[in-house]
């Protein structure tokens, strides 16, 4: 009776001691989980503090950027005026207004594919390029207007639709001057071709 009673006994002390045991180390995790949250959040806010502190315009708020204004320098040149035409100019600008009128030229319609000639007319001795606008401005024919005011020229490398006109040959060793030729009845200035005198369509 004695010998169980004591069995007995020791057996509920050593289950009451295992429940404490187990209980404190259940609270020393709980513990040691909360050291270590609260560990970790202070690190990171020690962190974020000094991010912060060594760049103080990470956070800043960006303003808009101001254009500097530029000022003239006070012992600057001003710019020269445009050159104008004097009577003192070596070589004076010519106005359009002040050029004479240029002669007429003119290319006789239709002009036949067929016929593989291009006739027309202009002032005697005036040297002209026959030239086809559709490909590029290229040379058909070179030729000089005649003592009787008209010319024929071949007509080659063209097809039907195409524009061909008249223009300026090389005046080289002519008494004809370059600026009689700028503006005149019926002439175009093309763009990146130059003036044409008188154009024409071909056909068949």
């Amino acid at each position: 009776m004695f010998s169980y009673r004591l069995v007995t006994i020791i057996y509920e002390k050593f289950l009451l001691l295992c429940n404490l045991i187990t209980m404190e180390v259940a609270l020393k995790s709980v513990r040691y989980t909360y050291l270590l949250w609260r560990s970790l959040l202070i690190m990171v806010v020690m962190i974020l503090t000094a991010c912060t502190s060594s760049n103080p315009d990470a956070v800043s708020t960006p303003t808009a950027m101001s254009i500097p204004t530029v000022l003239a320098y006070p012992g600057a040149y001003p710019l020269p005026p445009p050159p104008t035409a004097n009577s003192n100019d070596p070589y004076p600008l010519p106005s359009y207004r002040d050029l004479p009128e240029g002669p007429r030229f003119t290319i006789d319609q239709p002009v036949r594919l067929s016929s593989g000639r291009i006739t027309g007319s202009g002032p005697a001795g005036v040297p002209i390029r026959i030239v086809n606008i559709t490909r590029g401005a290229i040379d058909i024919a070179t030729t000089t207007i005649g003592a009787d005011g008209t010319f024929n020229a071949p007509l080659v490398d063209t097809f039907v639709g195409d524009r061909v006109a008249i223009m300026l040959g090389d005046l080289t060793g002519t008494s004809f001057d370059r600026n009689q030729f700028l503006r005149g009845p019926g002439y175009e200035d093309w763009p990146l071709i130059g003036i044409l005198f008188a154009s024409a369509i071909v056909e068949e």
